[in-house]
């Protein structure tokens, strides 16, 4: 099987040495407590448990037998491996009712524990102890899922192709195991396409578990055909939905579910936001090693389910009914799903600034990204990239690059980086030998046939000048995710949304003053990046998540408490 680039081979290395964390055995007293969230249930040899793709299924421990688990594709099956008296199944989906990533039977007669979805929910917040063990082993059987390549779906497609790399990004950045075929780098795809009726033309596809094919999908039909979407969310009620699954978000999320409000949390593409797309943050408080963008937004939705948020992805929200004088506030899904909630946290961010470059879409996922993470590194490996932006992103992306390719240039307008990035960054960029700063310059058009193969840049006050380069780098300024808003929030004059003393005069419905964090419109909130005059750092955003959590219980509370 091939090797999934868009994997941190760190990951792989630090699974191989914690087996006896992925796969511990509970002792008398564990099992116990476990027993009180659940019900004893007898299997005999050779039945099935649940089966891979399987929604909303319960977690099993096992008192005495042996159970099987069975890893599939459409390209054949294997076994991971087998649980004896002791051991428990289930990995985070297990928590937020999502497809099974793998088959369990009864290979002797078998008498387990059952423990249902919800009651497991209730177990891991009331045991902390016990919860410990059960989350640890979930999220590391996810990262080892995510590892091996051997079952699940099946991704083809090719590295000129924008649509492939969006894929590629949306099951890596969900934590999905794919494996992926690409028709210019691996000799087989050309026998897996003939195999599965897919042409050149129909590319990307995506190959099922039960193997159906999916032709040129959408982000949202292959989440709903791998189970990874939700399923229950159609005029259901929330006390709290927060729409952005980036940091700020998932802690708004994770601390309001922990305080006992039921929660949604809707993102078009994937926990992390653009922090999520960051390969190493050094100066989050708390990890003096740094943690990648992905690694914090999945301990961030692991958090946020395990209090039972509902985490959905990928729900692209488009539009907010705000204009009536009701007790909830109707949020409307691209697919067409109706959510009711008693209060908003706005949590969409910002996305980078585009510049002003003729054919610039034609080259996006063809040499042209907004995001640097294993998989954009290993496109570009032992190449010449070009970074554009002064920012802190860029300078992660820069330092991150630097080890992966042959030159990296960074290109600014100001004269320097001071002024927009962390010193710590600049230091590691003055100290790499493979990096170029180059200030007073721009981007001024891009060059190729079905991909980039060279840029012209200019330096203030000199003539354009050609660089062959095929791997382009965009990290510039910010522009927030507002529109769906549409006239519900005040905004400033970039529309960033305006909230509590920034307000202007008449703009406030309401005798008593706007809480923190609130906006023009009662119980709604925004954080993070998208509010006007935020500090763009994670640490911020989760500080502001948090934060409105606060506001909003006095908002509720004025409301009548808690649904």
């Amino acid at each position: 099987m091939n090797q999934n680039s868009s994997i941190n081979p760190a990951t792989r290395v630090d699974i191989a040495n914690r087996m006896h964390q992925l796969f511990p055995t509970l002792d008398e007293a564990q099992f116990a407590l476990m027993s009180r969230y659940g019900q004893r249930r007898h299997f005999r040899a050779g039945e099935l448990m649940f089966a891979q793709g399987q929604r909303h299924i319960a977690m099993y421990v096992v008192i005495a037998g042996t159970i099987r688990l069975e890893r599939s594709s459409a390209l054949g099956s294997y076994v991971m491996g087998t649980h004896g008296a002791g051991r428990f199944t289930g990995e985070v989906g297990t928590l937020a009712g999502r497809a099974a990533v793998a088959t369990a039977t009864a290979q002797t007669d078998c008498d387990v524990l059952e423990i249902p979805e919800e009651a497991l929910r209730t177990l891991v917040i009331t045991e902390a102890e016990l919860s410990e063990t059960i989350m640890r082993a979930f999220i590391l059987r996810r990262v080892s899922f995510i590892n091996d390549q051997s079952g699940g779906v099946i991704l083809i497609g090719s590295q000129q192709s924008g649509d492939t790399l969006k894929l590629r990004g949306f099951l890596a950045r969900n934590a999905q195991p794919v494996a992926y075929f690409d028709r210019e780098v691996h000799p087989e795809t050309e026998d897996v396409m003939a195999r599965f009726g897919v042409t050149a033309d129909e590319m990307p596809a995506v190959v099922t578990v039960d193997g159906t094919v999916l032709k040129r999908p959408t982000m949202r039909e292959l989440a709903d055909a791998i189970g990874l979407s939700p399923d229950n969310l159609h005029d259901r009620s929330f006390d709290l939905v927060v729409v952005g699954a980036g940091p700020a978000g998932l802690a708004a999320a994770v601390y309001a579910a922990s305080e006992g409000l039921s929660v949604a949390v809707l993102d078009k593409k994937a926990p992390g936001g653009q922090a999520g797309s960051s390969s190493k943050i050094e100066n989050y408080f708390g990890f003096p090693t740094g943690v990648s963008g992905q690694a914090l937004a999945g301990r961030g939705l692991s958090q946020a389910r395990k209090f039972g948020a509902e985490v959905a992805v990928p729900c692209d929200v488009v539009k907010l009914s705000c204009l009536d004088v009701s007790d909830t506030f109707d949020i409307f899904i691209d697919s067409g799903e109706l959510i009711h909630a008693r209060s908003v946290v706005v949590a969409t961010g910002a996305r980078y600034r585009k510049p002003d470059l003729a054919e610039l879409e034609r080259f996006e996922g063809r040499g042209v990204y907004y995001s640097a993470s294993f998989m954009e590194a290993n496109l570009c490996a032992g190449e010449d990239v070009v970074i554009v932006g002064g920012g802190n992103s860029a300078g992660q992306a820069a330092v991150f690059l630097a080890g992966h390719v042959r030159h990296v240039h960074i290109v600014v307008r100001a004269d320097g980086l001071a002024a927009s990035m962390s010193h710590y960054l600049i230091q590691r960029i003055e100290a790499a030998s493979n990096i170029t700063l180059h200030t007073q310059t721009q981007i001024v058009s891009l060059h190729g046939a079905t991909q980039l193969e060279s840029i012209h840049w200019q330096q203030r006050g000199g003539a354009p000048a050609p660089l062959p380069v095929r791997h382009l780098f965009l990290f510039l300024g910010a522009q927030p995710n507002t529109a769906w808003l549409r006239g519900c929030v005040a905004l400033d004059d970039k529309n960033f949304v305006l909230t509590g003393a920034q307000l202007p005069a008449g703009a406030w419905p309401l005798e008593r003053a706007p809480h923190f964090l609130e906006t023009s419109r009662p119980r709604i909130f925004a954080v993070g990046d998208v509010r006007s005059g935020s500090v763009k750092r994670v640490a911020a955003g989760v500080g502001e998540g948090s934060a409105a959590v606060q506001s909003l219980h006095m908002v509720l509370a004025e409301a009548g408490g808690a649904a």
